[in-house]
């Protein structure tokens, strides 16, 4: 291990232990005499969490560049170390993505916690502070408890953004009672890998939360990888290996999925069916096809 790879690691460690302090301080917490430092631990803890970001992509690069001279110094043919490679980036990804989502689950209990120590404020004071503050775009936390909202992971597979952008869209992106400071924190919270490095840099701050969205729809908006993408679904759905009726269903709620998606995002599917038989008939086991010839007797394909 390099001595900037060990230096990289150890400001890691000092990141936990001011996760460890905030958590701390919500444990021991005495209003009589630490109200007033409620703000100042917010402060410390947003900026923990935009270390973390910045220190686990200079961690991820350089270990990926250790793995790749280690491989190259080996003897092993070039077809496999090309799969041993792959092997290892796969490895470290899903490590890396693993890392990232316990720290962000850190950091979301511990805001909202800080959060429930503040003061009560005047509803009607409250509401049109954080209205206008909102409005301003300036860098303020929302005064009320993040609510429990479950969101699909985005890994960024093209095929699964229609989905979770609909998804984000309807319970987040929409939701008139989060301030940009919440949705960029439930933005962060949902992505993994690829997504979430493309996000990565950006400073945590109401302003930037549009920038940040934007980003992502700039980079996986794109109807045409998407239409492929679900194309080339249909054609790898496996064929049955036997005649099974877990399976036929599986076989056919793929076709249905991916169609369905298709006409969402504005294909007409509806003149598809006789390909879509073929692909259908050709992906069944011996004896079903033959249960299936035997009841569509027509001469007509489909």
């Amino acid at each position: 291990m390099s001595s900037e790879l060990k230096e990289l690691k150890s400001q890691q460690r000092q990141v936990r232990s001011t996760f460890d302090g905030v958590r701390q301080f919500i444990t021991k917490y005495k209003r009589d005499k630490q109200e007033e430092q409620i703000e100042t631990r917010m402060e410390i803890l947003e900026e923990a969490m935009k270390k973390l970001y910045v220190l686990r992509r200079k961690i991820e690069v350089l270990t990926e560049e250790a793995d790749e001279r280690d491989l190259m110094d080996s003897k092993a043919e070039p077809a496999e170390l090309k799969a041993r490679l792959t092997a290892l980036v796969d490895k470290r990804q899903t490590e890396n993505s693993a890392i990232i989502q316990q720290a962000e689950d850190t950091y979301c209990e511990l805001k909202a916690a800080l959060k429930l120590l503040r003061p009560k404020q005047n509803p009607e004071s409250s509401s049109g502070s954080s209205r206008a503050t909102n409005q301003a775009g300036c860098t303020a936390l929302s005064t009320v408890k993040l609510p429990e909202i479950r969101l699909p992971n985005f890994g960024g597979k093209i095929r699964d953004w229609v989905t979770f952008r609909d998804m984000f869209r309807s319970l987040i992106h929409r939701n008139q009672q989060l301030t940009d400071i919440d949705k960029f924190t439930y933005l962060r919270s949902s992505l993994v890998g690829e997504p979430l490095q493309e996000i990565g840099m950006i400073e945590i701050t109401a302003a930037n939360y549009v920038i940040a969205w934007e980003l992502l729809q700039k980079r996986y908006e794109n109807k045409k990888l998407i239409v492929k993408s679900h194309i080339d679904a249909l054609f790898a759905v496996e064929p049955l290996k036997r005649e099974n009726y877990e399976s036929l269903c599986h076989l056919i709620s793929e076709y249905e999925r991916n169609l369905q998606m298709l006409d969402k995002i504005g294909e007409d599917t509806s003149k598809w069916s006789t390909i879509l038989v073929h692909m259908v008939c050709a992906r069944l086991d011996a004896a079903t096809l033959r249960n299936w010839e035997t009841h569509h007797s027509s001469t007509e394909y489909t």
